[in-house]
């Protein structure tokens, strides 16, 4: 039997819209199935109606048949298809349920009622087979992100399912925790495992995967082999949904009457195909600050360590300068020291030595009122900053607290709200916004304010990318008209190419580089260290030598796709 198949499928959640129609799915024994689609399209409620989840624990209205291995799962339990089944979630802190790593991997089979010899054998394999003997004996809540998944796909491998469905498992991880997870994730393609995944980064698992989904408009609009997704550029484009870039690239060099090949989504392969071509000249990236303006934000040799009993020496020795109306991407790998930065940036933090200034003043030796005016911070978790009912509300109580009248703050609200898609939702709570939103919201309530200086960590987890483009649009657009220095925390290296003027690669604490991304993405063994890859298109540059390197998708495009470049069909 197919591990799964479903048969004119449709859902709806209790008094709401349908929000799947009509869907029709067979996954084969050992296949890779890759499903994407925009924010809010339904892929984590597709996934829970495959696992079974809906029917038997989220309620709604489910029509047409579902069946796992020949099981209809509304005419069995849900324990019986769980025992099929490994799911994994984006979130690893809503798995875990043991103090100890080896007590949650085992917990599982001792659910299942394996005997203790079972239990043994199962546990051992786990660990060995997503290679983390190490952490056998380790408390679960003191792992790292890319950890505590990988401890997450061991407990589901143990008692060896037939089925895994993971969902967007490396959203929420570092690159570090991701490479971690997607190596996991190979390990199980590799042995013969039938998966079902949603995962944005598609490039990482474009070699392992067999097929993948389109899901659009409430329903599943492609089904198609990963090596003729290039020949559907238009869908995923309806969709905004990213193929990954050089795949795409290679697919509107063709759309231009280009003979090229099918580009892979890695540099180096595509590169060879793309070797001795000639590429367009074009005019050096002009900076959109001018490089004469006076500094807005002077980081002036910072330290900061973490005082007992973990005594961490967080940042070392930091030396930086941000002029007003600026964006900064502020990269690196988890624990690199980025949000140690931005606290110190912000006054929440002290330094151990140094000082940052902005606009010449101390940020430590201002009042609390006048750096909450100058210094605006938005968190990486927004259910931290969100406190007033409706979502209006809650974005006009800033710039009325600093003195505004109800209608100035309004018309300001609007303005930036209709930016990030929120002012329909204007007078919805916001704990009813999806996750996405909530993030927008609690931007959206500091850029508001238009503090002379703005702080966004990871301004863009949980948004697909129409939204992200334009998070960081506004973004850009604050810092251009009322000359803000914005400064992002983020791991999109494809959003610092296209909106931040100055990057920032932090690596243990220390400074490693700092200027233009275009500067910045030609060091790739320097940047390696803390785990940050150019955007494909910009390493595809490097390779190429293309001066000067591209940033964008456009920007490559534009420069292959001149009239005498012709390669022969691989």
């Amino acid at each position: 039997m197919d591990p799964i198949t479903l048969d004119g499928v449709g859902f709806a959640f209790p008094g709401l819209q349908p929000l799947l129609r009509d869907v029709n799915l067979k996954v084969g024994e050992g296949e890779v199935v890759a499903l994407v689609g925009p924010t809010g399209c339904g892929k984590s409620t597709l996934l829970h109606i495959c696992a079974g989840v809906i029917p038997h624990f989220i309620t709604g209205e489910l029509t047409g048949e579902v069946h796992i291995f020949g099981t209809n799962t509304k005419e069995t339990s849900l324990a019986r298809i769980a025992a099929d089944i490994g799911t994994v979630t984006q979130d690893p802190e809503n798995q875990l349920f043991n103090l100890i790593v080896a007590d949650e991997i085992a917990w599982g089979m001792e659910n299942r009622g394996f005997e203790r010899a079972e239990i043994r054998r199962g546990l051992d394999g786990a660990l060995e087979f997503f290679r983390i003997p190490h952490l056998r004996d380790r408390i679960t809540y003191d792992l790292s992100g890319g950890e505590k998944q990988r401890v997450v796909l061991s407990a589901n491998y143990a008692p060896a399912p037939r089925l895994f469905i993971l969902d967007d498992p490396t959203s929420q991880l570092d690159p570090i925790g991701a490479q971690q997870v997607l190596t996991g994730i190979q390990a199980l393609a590799e042995s013969g495992h039938t998966i079902l995944v949603v995962e944005s980064k598609l490039e990482e698992i474009w070699s392992l995967v067999d097929r993948v989904l389109l899901l659009h408009n409430g329903t599943i609009e492609l089904d198609a082999p990963r090596a003729e997704l290039d020949r559907h550029l238009d869908a995923f484009i309806e969709a905004n949904v990213p193929l990954p870039q050089l795949v795409e690239l290679g697919a509107r060099l063709r759309e231009r009457g280009v003979s090229v090949p099918a580009l892979p989504p890695d540099p180096d392969g595509a590169a060879a195909l793309l070797d001795g071509v000639r590429v367009t000249a074009a005019p050096a990236h002009e900076p959109a600050v001018p490089s004469g303006k006076p500094p807005r934000v002077v980081v002036d040799n910072i330290s900061y360590t973490y005082p007992p009993p973990r005594r961490t020496e967080a940042l070392k020795e930091i030396r930086l300068e941000v002029p007003a109306g600026a964006v900064l991407g502020v990269v690196g790998q988890n624990g690199s020291g980025k949000t140690t930065l931005a606290r110190c940036l912000s006054g929440h933090l002290k330094p151990t030595s140094g000082a940052v200034r902005i606009d010449g003043k101390d940020v430590r030796r201002m009042s609390v009122r006048n750096r909450a005016a100058t210094v605006g911070y938005v968190f990486q978790n927004p259910d931290h900053q969100i406190f007033k009912d409706p979502v209006v509300e809650d974005v006009i109580y800033g710039p009325m607290n600093l003195g505004a009248t109800r209608p100035e703050a309004t018309r300001t609200a609007e303005r930036v709200l209709r930016a990030l898609d929120l002012w329909d939702v204007r007078d919805v709570h916001p704990f009813r916004l999806s996750k996405g939103g909530r993030q927008r919201l609690a931007i959206a309530a500091i850029a508001v304010m238009q503090p002379p200086v703005m702080i966004i960590d990871e301004p863009t987890t949980g948004q697909d990318l129409q939204e992200s483009h334009a998070i960081m649009s506004l973004l850009v657009d604050l810092a251009r008209e009322v000359g803000q220095t914005v400064i992002v925390i983020t791991h999109a290296m494809h959003l610092v190419a296209e909106h931040c003027d100055l990057m920032a690669a932090l690596c243990e604490g220390r400074l490693i580089a700092f200027g233009p991304p275009d500067q910045v993405f030609r060091d790739e063994e320097l940047l390696r260290r803390t785990y940050v890859k150019p955007p494909a298109v910009t390493a595809l540059g490097n390779r190429l030598g293309m001066e000067p390197r591209p940033l964008t998708l456009e920007d490559a495009l534009e420069r292959l796709a001149g009239p005498s470049l012709k390669v022969a069909e691989a």
